[in-house]
């Protein structure tokens, strides 16, 4: 199947940008930008930071709890205790 996509009012540096990463890759402008397009939309997504407290609160306890089930419920306190032999 064959999709056009139109992009316009790109600016002259962006163009200009793309046109010798292409040449680089040996490529044309079109197969560079479908090559970028095609990275962008399939790279895992960045996690946006948290914007309110309980938020940030939400988001430790999951993590609290995925370590807690891989350190067999031990804080991270007793596991540096352990590792550093400290008794």
């Amino acid at each position: 199947m064959s999709t056009t996509l139109t992009i316009r009012n790109l600016d002259e540096d962006v163009k200009r940008k793309l046109r010798l990463r292409a040449a680089s890759n040996q490529t044309s402008m079109e197969a560079e930008a479908r090559a970028i397009i095609a990275r962008a939309v399939n790279e895992p997504e960045t996690i946006a930071p948290p914007r309110t407290p309980e938020e940030m609160r939400v988001r430790l306890e999951a993590i609290r709890g995925i370590w807690k089930d891989r350190a067999g419920g031990r804080s991270t306190d007793e596991i540096m205790r352990e590792l550093r032999g400290d008794d």
